[in-house]
């Protein structure tokens, strides 16, 4: 878009285009359902940014009775069950930004299910943690955060004891969830490491408890102030106190949340507007997120063209669209052969995007899911009419299927050819013409675009 930011803020009540809105929801409700388009596509863009943000219409979202206790000789199919359930919560939510945000935070604040944790009722309280506070206050998040049990565990503070400092939360607090390298130094890490001792989870419950006769209660030098720190206070130095450090804060998260949402490598002055208005609602996400998708370069071709659907939200996509439950192709299993395994993020850095998501392996994954999907939609014959259409009309029938409206010229090329080629090669109205056009249809480039 060539419209600047100044005009584009005067411009409260201009009413968005079609390719604006279907972009807003792709990026935020994983799906541009064609009645939330319709809906949207009235009003302003201020108007349709605070609609897709307004969360109370999803009530109060809880996690399953049975996700939330930890059933041992159950693990895998809590696992599974867990999987289908957060993935349908992405699709059905009435404004999936909450689900999206979830989803963020379990990418940045770290914690794997296989990796330590092993416990469902953790894991999935950690999850609620991230859904009912993700469009929050962000020093409050990262409070509760820090003692939940999951993340106690996965980063061993668990086991943080005055004898014996543990740095890996520490560490991490700062280097992964708040600064950014090079805005710490070594003995920070030891000053925080000791203010964090006590802070623990024990066997065999694992909840948060603070043992006092634990925790170091000498002097302690952070960022260069000397008293006895405790935990939550080197949070609130990093988040409250220090300015220049929440500074840096402020532009790390901003940075990040603009690279999960519009495209990687924030443009200089919109990384300074956005979190200077980060800073001055006192972290507060739901203002971040506001400012964020209003901006012009939010919908700029750079950021509608940035960002590669990760595994999660293809998947999500492939449900909506395709009308499949997630276990109907082995979502459980299949996320982690295509690089992004629910609850599992592969290391406390969490996932990597884009370009990781396209692989060999990760496109055989998803090559073996849609064609698990397509099993589903050919089952008793289903979409045999495509036969009795002409290749274009086909080929449209299945980009309307998967939203891929507009197909590039190349991808409708190839569709056509391809289709054609089979129909030539086998006989008329052949099982094989439809069911192959379906699976190629999911791996077009159209379908993994975010």
């Amino acid at each position: 878009m060539s419209v600047t930011t100044a005009s584009w803020n005067r411009e409260e009540t201009r009413v968005a285009d079609l390719a604006d809105i279907t972009h807003l929801l792709r990026r935020t409700e994983f799906v541009a359902k064609p009645a939330r388009v319709s809906e949207l596509t009235a009003l302003s863009i201020d108007a349709a940014v605070d609609d897709v943000l307004d969360v109370a219409r999803n009530g109060s979202p809880t996690v399953p009775g049975s996700l939330a206790v930890h059933d041992p000789d159950r693990g895998w199919y809590q696992y599974v069950d867990a999987v289908t359930w957060w993935l349908e919560a992405m699709r059905t939510r009435p404004r999936p930004i909450q689900e999206k945000m979830a989803l963020f935070w379990h990418g940045h604040f770290t914690s794997s299910w296989w990796n330590s944790v092993n416990r469902s009722d953790h894991m999935m309280r950690q999850n609620q943690l991230y859904r009912t506070q993700g469009l929050g206050n962000f020093r409050s998040l990262t409070q509760a955060m820090a003692i939940e049990p999951a993340m106690l565990v996965y980063l061993n503070n668990n086991e943080n004891h005055k004898r014996s400092p543990n740095q890996n939360f520490a560490r991490e607090l700062m280097e992964l969830f708040t600064l950014g390298v090079g805005n710490y130094t070594e003995d920070d890490v030891v000053a925080a490491a000791r203010a964090w001792t006590g802070h623990n989870a024990d066997w065999p419950a694992y909840e948060y408890h603070f043992f006092p006769s634990r925790h170091d209660t000498g002097s302690k030098t952070f960022f260069g102030t000397t008293k006895n720190w405790d935990g939550p206070d080197i949070i609130d130095e990093i988040l409250r106190d220090n300015l220049a450090k929440k500074t840096v804060a402020a532009r790390f998260i901003t940075t990040k949340l603009w690279e999960f949402f519009a495209h990687p490598g924030i443009p200089a002055g919109v990384l300074d507007d956005l979190s200077a208005e980060f800073l001055a609602t006192d972290l507060d996400l739901l203002a971040l997120m506001r400012a964020l998708l209003k901006r012009p370069e939010f919908y700029s071709t750079t950021a509608k063209q940035g960002l590669v659907r990760s595994p999660v939200e293809w998947m999500v996509a492939l449900c909506h669209h395709a009308g499949v439950a997630p276990e109907d192709f082995g979502a459980s299993w299949l996320g982690e052969r295509m690089g992004q395994s629910l609850f599992n993020p592969p290391n406390v850095a969490g996932w990597k995007s884009n370009a990781s998501w396209l692989n060999t392996s990760a496109l055989s994954g998803r090559a073996q899911a849609a064609r698990s999907v397509t099993w589903h939609l050919r089952d008793q014959d289903g979409w045999a009419h495509l036969n009795d259409l002409s290749v274009p009309a086909a080929v449209n029938a299945v980009a309307d299927l998967f939203g891929l409206h507009p197909l590039s010229p190349t991808t409708r090329t190839a569709l056509e050819s391809a289709h054609q080629a089979e129909r030539s090669a086998q006989s008329w109205k052949s099982w094989w013409a439809p069911t192959n056009l379906l699976t190629m249809a999911m791996l077009a480039p159209e379908m993994h675009m975010a």
